[in-house]
C-alpha cells in the first residue's frame, strides 16, 4: 500500500481549553458506545484531539533546571503535537551544568509553580512521578518505621520439662534483604547514608520438635571439601555473612562439600545460602543451576538425589541476588551427603569459586522452596510445582503443640517458660528493614521505601509527597493543573511483613497464623499440604494488602484532588507478591511497556501490554497507555553496540504499531531530558528511554511523527474492544511470568482478555448467554489455564453461578483450593458438578463445560468463525488486529509485523459495511476494494514492511462487493547528475559541497561531512519534459532512500515532511513542464557528529552529552539522500 507523506509541519501554538486535562474516571461503570462516525470522526482523524495526542516523559535531571529551559521544553512540545507530559525528578550520570535545584527546595517550589502555570496556559496535560526517581514510593521523609520489612527470627532449642530462664536470641537487626544480610543495593553510593537498624518484636512461639528432628550440632558429620576449609559450626551457625570460598573445579567438573555422618541419617531437606551473586551468575526460571545434591553409602559411588535450583534476582533492576535455596525430597537415608557444583564457562572469565556461608541437612519434614513460598523474593513460575513432598506424622510439627508465648516474654527477650515433656524449640518472630530505596534521583530526594504493606503508612507517605505538590502548585491540581500521578514498573524487590500483618492475616483468612508460624521457617506443621496452604494465604495476604494500599489507596487519595493514577505493575516476569491487574485496576490509566525494538520473530504479543488493555476494558477507563520506546543505552565508557541518539521515527514505528495491536491507544513517549540550557548539545540525557528533546536533529520535523501516533491513538480510543475470549489464569503467578514467553493457546483471529480472580468475582456476569462485565464487554467464552486448577472456592463458586446463568467455560477441571481457609470436600463436589470426570462437553444449568479442551475445541463446537483471518503468502507471514466496535459500526487496525511487503487477503467477522482505508500516517481516507460472503468481508491489502492501516466499516455495502479501477505507476524520470549541498551552521560541515552523484554523508572524504549531524539542504534544477505529464494523473517525487527525515519543497510550494518509507511526495501541480527548482532538506541522527569529536584528531567539539557511551571507532550511521531520486506518474485504470 502506498503512502504519501502529505502533512506540513505547523509552529501555531493552540490552547485547549481549560479544564481539558480532567483525568479519566479511576474505575469507570458501565461503558457507552461511542458515537464515532461521520465527519466528527474524520475531523478528529486530520486532526486529533488532545486526549489522543502522546504525552512526554520529561525528566529534571540531577537539579539541572532554568524556568528559560522549562519554557522552551514546554513550547516545543505543544509546537510537535504532544497533549501533555510527565515529570520525574531523574539523576543519572547526570553532571552539574547549571546552579542545581534541590528537589522540594523553595527554587524547586517556584519551577514546579512555573510549570504548572506554563502547562496550564498551554493546554498541556500535567503529571508528574510518585516519588523522586522512578520507583516506587520513597524519600528521605520516610522514617524507619514505615519502611519497607521483611521478617527476621531466632529458633532456641529447649528441653522439656525443666525450666527455662534467659534471653531469646535477639533476631538480626541488620538492613537488609534476608536475615542477617546487608543490604548492597543503596542508591547514591558512599554520599548517602542508610538508618540506623530498626526492629519490633512480632511473636514468640514454642512447639515441640518431632523426635527426628536432630540439628547438625547434635549430628556432628565430618565436614570434607575439593577444596578451601570448611568448619560445621559456621556453616550452621545462622550467620550469612560470614562464608568461606569453594574453589572452581576445571570447565566441565564438580567442585564439592561434603558431609560424612558415623552412621546413616534420614535426611528431607537441605537450607544451602551461596553468598550474594551477582546478575550475570543468576539463571533464569527453568535454566539448570548445575548443582546437586548427591549421596553415597561408602563415599565412592554416588547418586543425585535432587538438583539444587538456580538463584534469581529478586528484582531485575537490584543487581543482586539474596542467595538462599531450601530443598525437601523424600526420605533418603545415607551417610555421606554432597553438594556437587558444576564448573561452567558462561562468558569470557572464568568460573568463579562459590562462597557458601550455610549448609544445612534437615531431618525431619521441612517446606520445599521455603524462600520463594515465604516472599522472601517474587515467586518464580510454576509455584504451584514446588509442592513439598508428604510427610510422615512422626516427622511434622503438630499445631497443637504450638504454643503462643508472645505475652510471656519480657521487653528485653527474658523469658521464663518451662515447657511440656519433649524437645522444644521457641521462635522469636520478629520484622527489620528491607532498605530498599527509591533509585535514580538526587541525594537529598532519596530515602527508604515506604512500606507497601501498611495502609497507615502509605497514606502518610502520600499526604506529605502531594502536599508538597499542593503548596508548590498553588492549589493548581485536578482539573488544571497537575492532574495525575504516575506509578511506576514495581523495581524495589520484595517486602515481606508489616506491622499489622498477623490481624491483617486473621481478617483476611480467617483464621489464627501463630500456629504456623513455625512454617515460616521451614518446619512442616500438621502436613506438607497444610503447610504449603499456609504459605499461599500468606502471599495471598500480601499481594491483597499490596494491591489495596499501595494501590487502590492511592487512586481515593488522589479522587479527592481531582486526580488520577497512572500505573504500571510487573513489566516482565514476576516481580513483586501481587496480582498485575489488581494492582492497576482502579487506575484511572492502566499502563505497559514497550521497548524500542522490532518485534521479536515468533512473538506476537507484549503480556504486560495485554494485561493492561484487558484491565482498561473489564474496569472501564477504556484507555490503555504505554511507556513507549525505552531502550538502554549502553554501558559508560562507549559502546560499539549503544542505540543512544540512534532512533528515528521509521525505526520505532514498528515497536508503536505492536502495541497498537496488543490493544494501546496512547503513547507515554520515554523520555525527554529537559533542556536547561542552549549551548550544550544534544545536551543532557538519561540511560534509558529515547533521548527526544528539543535538541534532537530532527525535533522541528517530529509533528507528522506524533500525528501519526495520535491520529492512530484516536481510532483506537473509538467505542469498546471486541473479544472473543476472556482468559482466567488463575492466582499465585502473573500474565507476563505465566505467558512471557508464550502467549495462551488461543487459536489466530480471536481476541482475549485477561481475568484475575477479583474480575472473575466482581466484575463479570452473563447476559443472553455470554459473559459480560460492566463496562459494556462481552465474550463468547470463559477459558481457564492449567495454573487456574488450583483456585479458592469462591472463584469455584462463581464459575458455578456462572455456567447455571448460561455461560461457556471451557478448560481443565479445577482440582483443589490452594487455601487453608477453604472446604476441600465443598470444592471437590463442585469441581464434579461441573466438570463430571474432566472430560467431554458437559450442560450445566442453562450453560456448557467443555471439560479438559481448548479454546480451539470450543469456539469449532460453537461455530464461532474467526473475527480476523489472512492469508499466509509465505509460511511466518504475521498480521496482526485490533478490533474496536463503534455505534454504527466497526474499526480494525492491521500490522504487518515483518519488515517485508506482504500482499495478504483479510477476512472481517462483519457483513453489510463497505470497507474504507484510514492511512494515519497521511491521513488519506479511500475506498477498498471487497468482496463478501456468509457474514464475512476480506478486503485484499497490499502491506508495504511494517506497515498498519486501519479497516474501517461505517457506510452501507453491496452484497456482491466492489472492485476498484487499478492505480498504476509508471516512472517517467530518473534524477541522476550533481546536487548542491548545504549545511546546518556550527556542526562541522564546510557551508555547501557539491556532489557528482548521490552518496552517503558518513562515507565522504571531508570529515566536516562524514561526522554531519543535523540538516542538509539538497537543491537543484531540473527541466521536466511534457511528456511526463498527462491529464487526471498524479505526480510523485520518489526519494528511494532516505537517511533519516526528508522535507520536500518544489518551486517554493512544500510538498510535506517523509519520515517512513516510501519516500514518495505529492507533487502534482507543484512540478510543472520546463524548469523546476528541488529542495530537499535531509536530517540524520546525532551519533555521527558525537564519534567525529570523539577522534584523536579532532581539534574542535561541536557537541556536548552527558551520555558517553560511544567511542572514536563506534560505527557510523548512513546519512543523507541515498536516492535514487524518481519522478512517478500514477493512474488509475
Amino acid at each position: 500500500m502506498k503512502r504519501r507523506t502529505l502533512m506540513k509541519l505547523s509552529a501555531a501554538l493552540a490552547v485547549t481549553p481549560l479544564g481539558a486535562g480532567t483525568p479519566t474516571k479511576a474505575v469507570g461503570a458501565a461503558g457507552s458506545m461511542v458515537q464515532s462516525s461521520g465527519d466528527l470522526l474524520e475531523r478528529d482523524f486530520q486532526e486529533p484531539p488532545n486526549s489522543a495526542k502522546p504525552r512526554a516523559w520529561w525528566f529534571w535531571g540531577n537539579g539541572n533546571v532554568t524556568q528559560e529551559g522549562i519554557k522552551k521544553d514546554l513550547e516545543w512540545m505543544k509546537r510537535v503535537g504532544f497533549g501533555g507530559f510527565m515529570r520525574a525528578d531523574f539523576a543519572m550520570r547526570t553532571p552539574q551544568i547549571v546552579e542545581p535545584v534541590g528537589v522540594m527546595s523553595p527554587r524547586w517550589m517556584d519551577d514546579i509553580n512555573y510549570t504548572t502555570e506554563l502547562a496550564d496556559q498551554l493546554g498541556l496535560q500535567m503529571g508528574t512521578s510518585a516519588t523522586p526517581g522512578w520507583s516506587a514510593s520513597g524519600g528521605p521523609w520516610v522514617p524507619p518505621s514505615q519502611g519497607m520489612k521483611k521478617f527476621v527470627w531466632t529458633q532456641t532449642r529447649v528441653e522439656g520439662g525443666k525450666p527455662f530462664s534467659g534471653k531469646l536470641a535477639h533476631p538480626p537487626t541488620e538492613i537488609g534483604p534476608f536475615q542477617n544480610l546487608d543490604i548492597r543495593d543503596i542508591p547514591g553510593g558512599a554520599e548517602l547514608k542508610l538508618p540506623d537498624p530498626w526492629y519490633a518484636d512480632a511473636a514468640v512461639v514454642a512447639y515441640r520438635l518431632p523426635d527426628n528432628d536432630e540439628s547438625m550440632a547434635e549430628l556432628q558429620p565430618k565436614v570434607t571439601s575439593s577444596g578451601g576449609n570448611f568448619d560445621l559450626a559456621k556453616l550452621t551457625d545462622g550467620d550469612y555473612t560470614n562464608g568461606t570460598l569453594l574453589p572452581p573445579a576445571p570447565v566441565g567438573e564438580k567442585s564439592w562439600i561434603q558431609f560424612e555422618f558415623q552412621k546413616p541419617v534420614t535426611v528431607r531437606g537441605l537450607s544451602i545460602y551461596l553468598g550474594d551473586l551477582d546478575r550475570e551468575m543468576m539463571t533464569m526460571p527453568g535454566q539448570s543451576s548445575g548443582q546437586t545434591l548427591d549421596v553415597s553409602d561408602d563415599g565412592k559411588q554416588f547418586r543425585t538425589i535432587a538438583e539444587i535450583p538456580g538463584l534469581r534476582l529478586p528484582s531485575f533492576v537490584l543487581e543482586h541476588s539474596v542467595g538462599a535455596r531450601t530443598i525437601s525430597f523424600a526420605p533418603v537415608t545415607a551417610k555421606f551427603f554432597r553438594v556437587a557444583i558444576l564448573a561452567e564457562q558462561t562468558g569470557p572469565s572464568a568460573p568463579q569459586a562459590t562462597n557458601i556461608s550455610e549448609l544445612v541437612l534437615r531431618t525431619s519434614g521441612w517446606v520445599n522452596r521455603l524462600e520463594e513460598k515465604t516472599a522472601t523474593f517474587s515467586t518464580p513460575p510454576g509455584i504451584y510445582e514446588m509442592t513439598t513432598p508428604a510427610v510422615a506424622g512422626d516427622a511434622v510439627v503438630h499445631r497443637e503443640d504450638v504454643i503462643d508465648l508472645t505475652s510471656t516474654m519480657e521487653p528485653d527477650g527474658t523469658l521464663n517458660w518451662t515447657p511440656p515433656a519433649g524437645k522444644w524449640a521457641v521462635l522469636r518472630l520478629g520484622y527489620s528493614l528491607v532498605g530498599t530505596m527509591n533509585r535514580g534521583t538526587t541525594s537529598e530526594a532519596t530515602g527508604l521505601e515506604a512500606d507497601k504493606l501498611s495502609k497507615s503508612a502509605m497514606k502518610a507517605y502520600y499526604d506529605y509527597y502531594l502536599g508538597k505538590f499542593e503548596q508548590a502548585t498553588s492549589g493548581l491540581m485536578g482539573g488544571r493543573g497537575l492532574n495525575y500521578l504516575h506509578n511506576d514498573n514495581w523495581e524495589r524487590g520484595q517486602a515481606n511483613w508489616t506491622d499489622e500483618m498477623i490481624p491483617e492475616f486473621t481478617r483476611r483468612r480467617g483464621y489464627d497464623m501463630k500456629p504456623w508460624l513455625p512454617v515460616l521457617i521451614g518446619h512442616v506443621v500438621g502436613s506438607a499440604e497444610a503447610s504449603d496452604r499456609f504459605l499461599w494465604d500468606f502471599r495471598k495476604t500480601i499481594a491483597e494488602m499490596t494491591a489495596e494500599y499501595t494501590y487502590d489507596q492511592l487512586s481515593d487519595i488522589l479522587s479527592q484532588r481531582g486526580m488520577g493514577r497512572y500505573s504500571q505493575g510487573h513489566e516482565f516476569y514476576r516481580q513483586y507478591i501481587a496480582d498485575g491487574m489488581d494492582v492497576k485496576r482502579s487506575a484511572a490509566v492502566p499502563m505497559g511497556v514497550a521497548w524500542a525494538s522490532s518485534p521479536e520473530e515468533g512473538t506476537l504479543h507484549n503480556e504486560d501490554l495485554r494485561e493492561a488493555a484487558s484491565v482498561a476494558h473489564i474496569y472501564g477507563q477504556n484507555l490503555t497507555v504505554a511507556e513507549t520506546f525505552p531502550a538502554d543505552s549502553g554501558g559508560e565508557g562507549g559502546s560499539e553496540e549503544s542505540n543512544a541518539f540512534a532512533f528515528s521515527p521509521e525505526m520505532l514505528k514498528p515497536a508503536a504499531d505492536a502495541a497498537f495491536a496488543d490493544g494501546v491507544n496512547r503513547i507515554d513517549y520515554e523520555g525527554s531530558t529537559h533542556q536547561p540550557v542552549d549551548d550544550k548539545v544534544p545536551g543532557l540525557a538519561q540511560v534509558y528511554g529515547q533521548w527526544f528533546t528539543r535538541h534532537e536533529t530532527w525535533a522541528e520535523y517530529a509533528k507528522p511523527w506524533i500525528t501519526y501516533l495520535a491520529r492512530s491513538s484516536h481510532m483506537l480510543q473509538q467505542g469498546r474492544a471486541v473479544a472473543d475470549v476472556l482468559y482466567y489464569y488463575g492466582e499465585d503467578s502473573n500474565i507476563t511470568a505465566l505467558f512471557g514467553d508464550q502467549g495462551p493457546d488461543v487459536p489466530d483471529g480471536y481476541a482475549l482478555d485477561y481475568a484475575s480472580s477479583d474480575v472473575v468475582l466482581n466484575r463479570i456476569g452473563v447476559t443472553n448467554g455470554r459473559i459480560t462485565a460492566g463496562s459494556g464487554m462481552s465474550y463468547r467464552i470463559l477459558v481457564l489455564d492449567d495454573n487456574a486448577v488450583h483456585m479458592p472456592l469462591n472463584v469455584l463458586k462463581k464459575i458455578r453461578h456462572l455456567v447455571n446463568a448460561g455461560a461457556i467455560v471451557v478448560g481443565p477441571k479445577p482440582t483443589d483450593s490452594p487455601s487453608n481457609s477453604d472446604n476441600q470436600a465443598k470444592f471437590k463436589a463442585i469441581a464434579d458438578q461441573l466438570w463430571g470426570p474432566g472430560e467431554g462437553t458437559r450442560k450445566v444449568g442453562k450453560g456448557q463445560v467443555f471439560a479438559g479442551q481448548t479454546a480451539a475445541d470450543a469456539l469449532q463446537a460453537l461455530e464461532v468463525s474467526p473475527d480476523f483471518e489472512h492469508t499466509k503468502p509465505q509460511s511466518d507471514t504475521a498480521v496482526a488486529y485490533v478490533h474496536r466496535k463503534i455505534s454504527d459500526g466497526d474499526i480494525y487496525f492491521v500490522h504487518n509485523r515483518k519488515n517485508r511487503a506482504e500482499n495478504v487477503e483479510v477476512t472481517f467477522r462483519v457483513a453489510g459495511n463497505a470497507p474504507e482505508l484510514w492511512d494515519a500516517v497521511t491521513g488519506e481516507i479511500k475506498p477498498a476494494a471487497y468482496s463478501a460472503a456468509n457474514g464475512r468481508t476480506t478486503v485484499p491489502l497490499n502491506l508495504d514492511p511494517n506497515e498498519s492501516v486501519f479497516v474501517v466499516f461505517r457506510k452501507p455495502g453491496s452484497a456482491r462487493g466492489r472492485r476498484l479501477p487499478r492505480v498504476t505507476e509508471t516512472p517517467v524520470g530518473t534524477i541522476d547528475g550533481s546536487w548542491t549541498v548545504a549545511f546546518q551552521p556550527n556542526r562541522g560541515a564546510p557551508a555547501s559541497i557539491t556532489l557528482d552523484k548521490l552518496s552517503a554523508w558518513n562515507e565522504h572524504s571531508d570529515p566536516g561531512v562524514k561526522y554531519f549531524s543535523g540538516t542538509a539542504t539538497y537543491t537543484k534544477t531540473i527541466q521536466a519534459p511534457a511528456g511526463w505529464f498527462a491529464t487526471g494523473t498524479k505526480m510523485m517525487l520518489d526519494l528511494g532512500d532516505v537517511k533519516n527525515i526528508a522535507e520536500v519543497t518544489v518551486n517554493g510550494t512544500s510538498a510535506g515532511v517523509l519520515w517512513v518509507p516510501p519516500f514518495q511526495a505529492d507533487v502534482t501541480g507543484a512540478l510543472k513542464p520546463g524548469p523546476n527548482t528541488l529542495e530537499i532538506k535531509v536530517t540524520n541522527l546525532w551519533p555521527n557528529r558525537l564519534i567525529g569529536d570523539l577522534q584523536p584528531n579532532a581539534t574542535k567539539k561541536y557537541t556536548w552529552t552527558s551520555l558517553n557511551v560511544l567511542r572514536a571507532d563506534s560505527p557510523l550511521l548512513p546519512s543523507g539522500l541515498l536516492g535514487p531520486v524518481r519522478v512517478l506518474r500514477t493512474s488509475s485504470n
